[in-house]
């Protein structure tokens, strides 16, 4: 079984090999580099890693919104329901983007056209894609803003980004993103800079909503507990490549490669001991993510590793199934 299948599911969306470099003046930057998962039909996708490791880049380059030049998009293939997306020219594409694909993008002040009312901004995906007239594509965006649990709704169509919170602003980027009904949403950090009330909010409606339409989820985020809650497979990536995928259940009982385990042991625990010396310090990985203009030889994790040794800054290991459903690119598997 490849990365990413389940069996007797139904795979909809496959990465196969994706690479996306980008090429700059002080040479290519290999930040998506032979990643290859799939999204089963109604399935919650993790995808984990620091900032800097290529998870937003694999999301934009599934709706090819990577600037071409200087990005370059390659690979085997991403295909969606059997077709392949860099295969298609722009106006196949637009049928798919926002319409059958949709994403969340991290900051929603800045993905929000701040000229334009929030009611225009959703109706206008409405009207592109569902071919409805202007009166049904606003009432569509006032049943989104009540299905997101904006209250309201009828009053906030005709509002602008900057008079909501950054809750609200976050649902709206929901509604727009679940207007057309899509069959696969791409959440990229969609709690980010929320406080906690709200993002147990954001996930509630997330799920709710996944129920309710049937959508697939891929949830791109730092945070192992967010996948903890929400997901049932996880892709861990660092340095633009998958270092470890497995059933969550599976990663936080038994993960593989050292950067799991490393991210699970910054996690803070809560403990019932008041002391802080019996509580110790949060644990922390070393370094940083390397530079992807200059990445070290061998596996990219191992100037941060504290299992590395003599081949490990030789040769680069392959992602191999360790037990069954379970991958890891690690020498010590």
């Amino acid at each position: 079984m490849s990365p990413g299948q389940n069996g007797g599911s139904e795979v909809i969306l496959e990465l196969r090999n994706l690479k996306t470099h980008f090429h700059t003046p002080d040479g290519v930057v290999k930040a998506v580099d032979g990643v290859t998962y799939s999204l089963n039909a109604g399935e919650t996708l993790g995808v984990v890693g620091e900032s800097g490791c290529g998870k937003s880049v694999t999301a934009l380059s599934i709706l090819r919104l990577i600037p071409e030049p200087p990005g370059q998009i390659s690979g085997e293939g991403i295909f969606f329901e059997g077709k392949d997306l860099t295969k298609m020219d722009t106006t196949e594409l637009r049928h798919i983007r926002g319409n059958e694909i949709s994403m969340i993008f991290q900051e929603p002040m800045t993905s929000l056209n701040p000229v334009f009312t929030i009611g225009f901004q959703i109706a206008e995906a409405v009207m592109l894609h569902q071919n409805m007239g202007k009166k049904d594509a606003y009432d569509k965006a006032v049943e989104m803003l009540d299905l997101v649990g904006i209250p309201l709704p009828r009053q906030r169509v005709g509002e602008y980004p900057h008079q909501l919170s950054g809750g609200m602003r976050q649902r709206v980027m929901i509604a727009m993103a679940l207007s057309c009904n899509p069959r696969i949403l791409l959440a990229d950090e969609p709690t980010t800079a929320l406080d906690v009330t709200i993002q147990a909010q954001i996930l509630d409606l997330m799920s709710k909503l996944k129920d309710e339409l049937g959508t697939a989820i891929i949830m791109i985020t730092h945070d192992l507990g967010l996948i903890a809650e929400t997901c049932k497979r996880v892709v861990v990536m660092y340095a633009g490549k998958v270092v470890e995928e497995a059933p969550v259940e599976e990663i936080f009982a038994n993960p593989m490669h050292p950067y799991t385990i490393g991210l699970l042991n910054s996690i803070p625990k809560l403990r019932t001991s008041s002391s802080a010396a019996e509580q110790g310090r949060l644990e922390e990985i070393p370094g940083i993510v390397p530079s992807l203009h200059r990445l070290p030889t061998g596996c990219t994790f191992n100037p941060r590793c504290s299992k590395v040794f003599g081949m490990c800054a030789e040769s680069e290991p392959e992602l191999k199934e360790v037990s069954p459903g379970h991958f890891a690119r690690c020498f010590l598997h």
